[in-house]
C-alpha cells in the first residue's frame, strides 16, 4: 500500500514540475523545496494513520485471542462445601478436569491406599488394547463381559493375557502414575489416587482413534445396575469399582468421562458403611460437578 501511494505522489510531483516548465512559470528552489516538504509531510501523516490502524487492529485481535472461556463446572469452594456436607465418615479423593478450558476440581479429606477394586479393569483393558488393538472374536467377548458387567473371571483371563502384574506396573510407570501400587494378593487391591487415574484417562484419549473408540464404546455400555457415580452424568463412559474391607467398610470408586470425553473424572472413596452408601456418595459427588442449569 505504501509503495503504491508513494508512486502516485512521485507521478504527481513530476506532473507538477512539468506543468510549471511548459507553462513558462518560474518556481524558485525554496518554493519547490517547500512543496516537496509539504508532500513528504502529507505522506508521512498517511503512513502514520495506516500504522495506527494496523496497531489498533492487532491489539483488538490479541484481546480477542486471549479471552478466556469459563467452565460450566461448579466453583471449587462450592464443590468442597457440598462434599463436606454429605461425606460423613467416608474418605474421598476426587479429581475432575475440564479438557476444554483446563479448569479443575479436587477434593480430599484424608484417607490413603484407596483400593481400585473393579476400576482396575480400565487399566487391564487399556493395556491389552495397547498391545493388540481393538479386540475381536473371543477376546472381544471376554473384554465386553469384563467391562460392561464387571465379570471377574473375564478380568483374570485378560490380566493373564497381558502378562500379569509386570505389564500393569509397566503401564502405570510409563504414564507417571507414581502413586499407584500393585497388590499381588489381588489386582483389585491395588491402590491409587484420583490424580493418577486421571493420567490413565488422559492416555486413553491419546491412543489411535480405533483403539480409543473401542475402549470408550465398552465403557459407554455399562449395565444399568452399575450406572452409579459417573453414570449419572451426561454421556458417560466409565468403570466403577466396589469392594468390602475386612472391617466391614467399603471402597467404592468411579473413573471415566462425561459429555463426549470433555470431563475427566476420578472419584475414589473408602470407609463407607456399606456398598449402597458408597454408591450414593460417589453419585452425589459426580452430580455436583455440573450444576443442573448448565448440564445441557
Amino acid at each position: 500500500m505504501f509503495l503504491i501511494f508513494f508512486s502516485l505522489v512521485v507521478v504527481c510531483l513530476i506532473f507538477f514540475v512539468w506543468s510549471d516548465h511548459i507553462s513558462g512559470k518560474t518556481t524558485d528552489s525554496d518554493s519547490k523545496k517547500s512543496s516537496l516538504e509539504t508532500i513528504q509531510s502529507d505522506v508521512e501523516d498517511d503512513i502514520d494513520k495506516i500504522l495506527d490502524k494496523k496497531t489498533t487492529s492487532s491489539s483488538s485481535s490479541t484481546k480477542t485471542s486471549t479471552k478466556t472461556i469459563s467452565s460450566p463446572m461448579i466453583s471449587q469452594s462450592e464443590f468442597t462445601k457440598k462434599i463436606n456436607a454429605v461425606v460423613g465418615d467416608s474418605k474421598a479423593n476426587v479429581y475432575v478436569l475440564d479438557t476444554k478450558t483446563g479448569a479443575k476440581l479436587t477434593y480430599s479429606n484424608g484417607g490413603k491406599d484407596f483400593w481400585l477394586a473393579s476400576s482396575v479393569k480400565a487399566s487391564i483393558l487399556t493395556q491389552i488394547v495397547k498391545n493388540d488393538g481393538p479386540l475381536t472374536g473371543d477376546l472381544n467377548d471376554i473384554a465386553t463381559e469384563m467391562v460392561e458387567i464387571s465379570d471377574n473371571q473375564s478380568a483374570i483371563d485378560l490380566f493373564d493375557d497381558i502378562g500379569g502384574y509386570p505389564a500393569l506396573e509397566a503401564l502405570w510407570k510409563n504414564l507417571g502414575m507414581t502413586s499407584t501400587v500393585a497388590n499381588t494378593e489381588g489386582f483389585g487391591l491395588s491402590t491409587s489416587t484420583a490424580s493418577d487415574q486421571i493420567k490413565l484417562l488422559k492416555y486413553i484419549l491419546t491412543m489411535s482413534t480405533s483403539d480409543k473408540d473401542y475402549i470408550l464404546n465398552l465403557m459407554s455400555n455399562i449395565t444399568s445396575s452399575q450406572r452409579f457415580g459417573i453414570g449419572v452424568m451426561k454421556d458417560p463412559a466409565f468403570k466403577n469399582g466396589w469392594l468390602n474391607a475386612d472391617n466391614g467398610t467399603w471402597h467404592v470408586n468411579t473413573i471415566g468421562y462425561s459429555d463426549h470425553e470433555r470431563y475427566l473424572v476420578a472419584i475414589l472413596t473408602e470407609n463407607n458403611t456399606d456398598q449402597d452408601s458408597g454408591e450414593t456418595l460417589v453419585s452425589k459427588i459426580a452430580g455436583y460437578i455440573i450444576p443442573k442449569d448448565k448440564n445441557n
